[in-house]
């Protein structure tokens, strides 16, 4: 679950109105000098047209190596909105440059994009002086740095070949103490608006950003209560936890609160229903309206759903009238299966007639597969 980072957000100027931008004043490190004192870096907010944060960006100069030997890179990094870096951009006359000066190509430039965008490099992990270690035996001979150091092979993949020391530094800047401080910056701009913009956004890192601020911020706002429903039913599995999180809090009553759930469950994919009806199912003492309003959704589901309802009833030792006749109109499916497990769960029961006379019937019919 994500803390949300207390810092003073100073602006350099005044608030940006829709389409403009503004400056916030950072305090930063360098990753190349990290026992140095921070400095003050202007970070400038895009906003789109609706005022709603867009994205940021930071241009600075920096060395990328310890002994003075690297050429210093000038460029600008962009984030969006909720902090993860976009894109990379120099000025025409100064490109990125590896060993000897040599210009980063175009498919240096497109691996470079690759390795920034990845969150959860390799690189996190190292410091600056692993790169500097002496080669070890079986590192291959070739796998040089920008100026004499060799790239220990188990990073090779997560570096641009002759810019060890470049990507490692730009890779920090792009995701290091800097992302923690831009989503604060947004964090600042969340109203109710936005936060429902960016929980029907289809980018999922916008949706994580706003499912991870209601949480913390806003645990039992009623007024997100729909947008929260359509992310249970339309997003990816990691976040079905923080949509049941939030509406259990959010929906005090608890009758309408797992009839919102049935209906949502009925909605999701077939494969993450489940986690909802696991969810119930972990709820002491359901109600009989929970549990009769499962089994009227019995013919909606898949096989597993079924199981998991019907287990729920077994396990509770419940029957109503209404439960009994949903679980027997399953007798009559096409899905020889469904209507299999119906019948283990029916023949546990003292049936009324009727009911009694389907079972029967159901028994003869299959009597071989039974």
């Amino acid at each position: 679950m994500t803390a949300w980072l207390a810092v003073a957000l100073v602006p350099c100027g005044t608030r940006a109105s829709a389409g403009e931008t503004t400056g916030y004043r950072v305090e930063l490190v360098d990753p190349v000098s990290p026992t140095a004192p921070a400095r003050a870096y202007e970070v400038v907010q895009s906003r789109d047209e609706n005022g709603f944060p867009l994205e940021y960006s930071l241009s600075f100069e920096t060395h990328v190596c310890t002994d003075g030997q690297c050429k210093p890179v000038d460029v600008t990094l962009v984030w969006n909105a909720v902090g993860c870096f976009e894109r990379l951009e120099h000025p025409p006359d100064k490109p990125l440059t590896k060993k000897d000066h040599v210009p980063f190509t175009l498919d240096d430039y497109a691996k470079l994009d690759r390795i920034l965008k990845d969150r959860n490099s390799i690189l996190a992990g190292w410091t600056l002086a692993y790169l500097e270690r002496p080669t070890q035996d079986g590192d291959a001979v070739d796998a040089v740095d920008a100026v004499t150091a060799p790239t220990p092979a188990t990073v090779r993949d997560s570096i641009i070949e002759d810019a060890a020391y470049t990507t490692w530094t730009l890779w920090q800047w792009a995701n290091g103490s800097i992302v923690p401080k831009l989503r604060a910056i947004t964090g600042e701009s969340c109203t109710p608006v936005y936060l429902k913009h960016l929980l029907a956004s289809a980018d999922r890192r916008f949706v994580d950003f706003a499912l991870d601020y209601l949480v913390e911020r806003h645990p039992s706002d009623r007024q997100f209560v729909d947008s929260v429903l359509r992310v249970l039913e339309n997003g990816e599995r990691e976040q079905i936890d923080r949509c049941l999180e939030f509406l259990r809090r959010a929906i005090s009553d608890r009758q309408e609160r797992h009839a919102r759930l049935i209906e949502a469950c009925c909605r999701m994919p077939m494969a993450e229903r489940p986690m909802v009806l696991q969810r119930l199912a972990a709820e002491p003492d359901l109600p009989a309206s929970t549990l009769e309003g499962l089994t009227g959704r019995l013919g909606q589901l898949p096989y597993f759903s079924i199981h998991l309802i019907l287990r729920m009833l077994e396990q509770r030792k419940f029957a109503s009238e209404k439960s009994i006749s949903d679980v027997a109109a399953l007798l009559e499916g096409d899905d020889f299966f469904i209507a299999r497990r119906a019948y283990e769960h029916l023949v546990r029961h003292d049936l009324d007639s009727a009911t009694q006379a389907k079972v029967e019937a159901f028994r003869r019919r299959h009597r071989d597969r039974l």
